[in-house]
């Protein structure tokens, strides 16, 4: 795992580490350094080269600016330090990739392409049925081998983490009241990430087309806001293997069961429906977090 200082004017850096951690969970291998007024570019090298020696290896640092203080100084360090690599433009978008693994370059691209105006559809790329037989077959007829319980949907674990992780070409979000309203779609086809189909459909019309075997070959991400949603789906047939309770926020009634999760009694009802009908429940809000046994949670 690469290690990564950012350092930049201010708390930027400082304040897009704790961004991205709260998307991809507590991050050992990133630091982050201010430039505060008070300091010379003395000050700075020192604290970059105290804070690199902290890591078991040296770090490639990231900047806001170039040209601008941190900019400089990071290449000052990379005098004495020549194996040490810097890249400017630090912002959520470009960490959040480096840290997942992303090679930079590929990472900048990303980024790159977060910048666009939001509210237009961007175009997807065809899948026709060949193209689906030749990728990796995650799915089966009346099967669906990724499915999430993530009460906001299309957010920023599900849109990076989530997405890369799983290699996925389709996330299928399946809600009988959000097929109802142009708004709430039309918020989620922004929030689709580019180079992914989106299905918005209920529950009816999700396992008609499940298991006719609509989505056969490709890789597919279910997501739903709660376990209600799936106890429909698996009477009208649907297998669902493996199912990971992400996100369930916390309302009256409910209890807190994971940091992410909280339940109701007829939430707990419906899990305990799942499990006897051959689901596999686990909780597990990114990819790099372990599995926990759900149910053992709701004891």
């Amino acid at each position: 795992m690469s290690n990564f200082l950012v350092v930049s004017h201010g708390n930027y850096a400082i304040a897009t580490l704790a961004s991205c951690e709260m998307i991809a969970g507590k991050l050992s291998n990133v630091k982050a350094i201010a430039f505060r007024q008070t300091m010379n570019q003395e000050d700075l090298l020192k604290k970059i080269a105290e804070t690199a020696a902290t890591f078991d290896e040296l770090p490639t640092i990231i900047v806001d600016l170039v040209g601008g203080t941190p900019a400089n100084t990071a290449l000052r360090f990379k005098g004495e330090h020549p194996e040490v690599k810097i890249y400017s433009g630090l912002s959520l978008p470009l960490l959040l990739a480096a840290v997942m693994g992303t090679p930079m370059n590929e990472a900048i691209a990303q980024a790159n392409d977060n910048a666009q105006e939001l509210g237009v559809e961007a175009p997807k790329p065809s899948l026709n049925k060949e193209e689906t037989r030749s990728g990796n077959e995650q799915l089966t007829p009346h099967q669906l081998s990724h499915v999430r319980i993530d009460e906001r949907l299309i957010h920023g674990q599900v849109a990076t983490l989530w997405t890369n992780a799983l290699k996925l070409q389709r996330i299928m979000v399946v809600d009988d009241e959000i097929v109802k309203s142009p708004i709430q779609k039309t918020a989620l086809k922004t929030a689709c990430p580019n180079g992914v189909h989106l299905s918005i459909l209920t529950t009816k019309g999700a396992a008609r087309r499940i298991n006719s075997g609509k989505y056969e070959g490709q890789t597919v991400l279910l997501l739903v806001k709660n376990p209600g949603v799936l106890r429909k789906l698996v009477d009208l047939a649907v297998l669902l293997p493996e199912i990971n309770v992400g996100n369930m926020s916390t309302k009256a009634g409910t209890k807190q069961v994971a940091k992410s999760v909280a339940v109701s009694a007829q939430d707990i009802a419906d899990f305990k429906y799942l499990a006897e009908k051959g689901s596999h429940l686990y909780h597990q809000m990114v990819p790099a977090e372990a599995k926990s046994e759900f149910l053992e949670l709701l004891k």
